[in-house]
């Protein structure tokens, strides 16, 4: 063999290795994450978070033994002119003789019962479940072996994250331990002897200092390897962090935090996503890094291409548990089911949060919404599990949602009184549809396409409760042309 022609053999030897190592990294999608906005930029939306819509968040915690005002409890019987602390001092006294660590032995968590919860979750029609692996307050969810102020030591002595996770994960729903701690050096107030200023309990209330004051660095590597704990024992989903790590402190960390994230996820054969929730908040991290954004009751009045969350509890004017809030201070099945349709049509998941009593119950009003939110998506689910927003999220009491380039779903939020016409499809033929049918019914309603849009007659009676879907079928693709 000659030189030359070995060089050649040699030159196409090393390219087709070339090519089949590239396919493999591209098969396995694999990227290796830099700690730099403009690596984690790259990073793509999970598609199961965008197929799912909707999640349960959960808030139980030690704030769920005094269960009164709101989980922000600890945080205000240490404020004198608050309400909670003169509610405080008058149930159990001043938080200088009983403060907010003398309620972990009575978070004994006695009726719960992991597969129950994660089985009303599942008949709710959850894709996904969020708990609070560690709140504001300092006190871990999980067993840690970072802290004694967690589950596992105190209180329940659980590991609370860990058997939720056996539970939810069984019935084939996706898992995400959301993680608050980063509040925690901001949250409680130390004076006139309270227990906060009590050196064997900083490991719960953190250290005295003036309220402006940022955390020490011993402190912020001690939030990084809570985090990292939480994510090596129970790889959640996405990373789901509150609002206070966006601060300027935590800068040194929230690059490399997301960037392990990702590239540890890639390890696990997973496909995940990062909360970004310090938008609106500056100094923050950049709104376009992480894969969808949220805020507390977040709502959209038209379509954001950019993919969002919106947590909203149902009801009771707190996420946790609220003793105090009467049975009209929840949302009705009906309010939660358009809600739902709603965020969905603009692009957008819904989180609806439950706030589980001390003793580990989740109370009859909750339970009869979420119960009730699964029988609606029994029927109308298709309309939005998978689905994508279309070229308007409605008109009217309408609400769209598509599925791939030929099914198109319009919601009825009410029962049309009669026909009703959908004037986002003027612009078609007869020709392109192939069917309308009502979801839920047994017969099929009558329809006609005319230059003012798309007019459906349904039947004189509702079929089935809340919102009502109609599925219409085109002939041949044209959804996406029309974004």
């Amino acid at each position: 063999m000659n030189t030359r022609y070995k060089i050649l053999v040699w030159v196409m030897a090393v390219s087709v290795a070339g090519v089949l190592l590239f396919s493999c990294g591209q098969q396995l999608g694999a990227v290796h994450y830099e700690p730099t906005w403009a690596s984690l930029r790259q990073h793509q939306v999970a598609k199961w978070f965008d197929d799912a819509k909707f999640g349960i968040f959960i808030h139980w915690g030690v704030y769920s033994v005094p269960a009164y005002g709101s989980e922000w409890y600890p945080h205000y019987m240490y404020l004198k002119d608050s309400d909670i602390y003169k509610y405080h001092v008058q149930q159990y006294g001043d938080p200088s003789e009983f403060g907010y660590k003398d309620f972990i032995p009575m978070f004994t968590a006695e009726h719960w019962d992991p597969e129950a919860w994660a089985d009303l979750f599942q008949r709710a029609g959850a894709r996904y479940v969020v708990p609070t692996a560690e709140h504001h307050d300092g006190f871990a969810m999980w067993d840690s072996k970072l802290t004694k102020w967690d589950a596992m030591d105190m209180g329940p002595h659980r590991d609370v994250i860990g058997e939720l996770e056996q539970a939810v994960r069984k019935r084939g729903l996706k898992y995400a331990p959301s993680y608050h701690r980063a509040n925690n050096w901001y949250y409680y107030t130390c004076e006139d002897g309270f227990d906060t200023c009590d050196p064997d309990f900083f490991g719960l209330y953190s250290t005295p200092h003036p309220a402006e004051a940022p955390p020490p660095d011993d402190w912020l590597k001690d939030w990084k390897a809570r985090w990292e704990e939480l994510r090596d024992n129970y790889k959640p989903d996405f990373m789901w962090f509150d609002f206070g790590w966006g601060r300027t402190a935590f800068h040194p960390y929230d690059k490399q935090v997301i960037a392990d994230y990702y590239n540890i996820a890639q390890q696990w054969g997973k496909e995940v996503a990062v909360v970004n929730k310090t938008i609106r908040r500056p100094p923050m991290i950049p709104e376009d890094v992480g894969d969808f954004i949220e805020l507390d009751h977040l709502r959209m009045d038209s379509i954001s291409t950019r993919k969002w969350e919106s947590p909203t509890y149902i009801g009771g004017g707190s996420w946790a548990y609220n003793k105090a809030a009467g049975p009209d201070e929840y949302h009705s099945t009906d309010e939660l089911v358009d809600m739902l349709v709603d965020v969905v049509s603009k692009n957008g998941n819904l989180l609806l949060d439950v706030g589980p009593k001390a003793d580990g119950t989740i109370i009859d009003i909750e339970r009869d919404r979420l119960l009730g939110i699964g029988r609606w998506l029994d029927v109308n689910g298709e309309a939005i599990y998978g689905t994508r927003y279309w070229k308007t999220y409605g008109e009217g009491n309408i609400r769209y949602t598509r599925k791939g380039d030929r099914v198109l779903y319009a919601i009825a939020l009410e029962w049309p009184d009669g026909p009703v016409t959908l004037t986002a499809m003027k612009s078609w033929k007869s020709a392109d549809i192939q069917s309308v049918k009502l979801l839920g019914a047994n017969s099929t309603p009558d329809w006609s396409l005319s230059g003012q849009g798309l007019t459906i007659t349904p039947p004189e009676q509702p079929v089935g409760q809340y919102a009502y879907t109609f599925k219409i079928t085109l002939n041949s693709p044209r959804l996406a042309t029309d974004l």
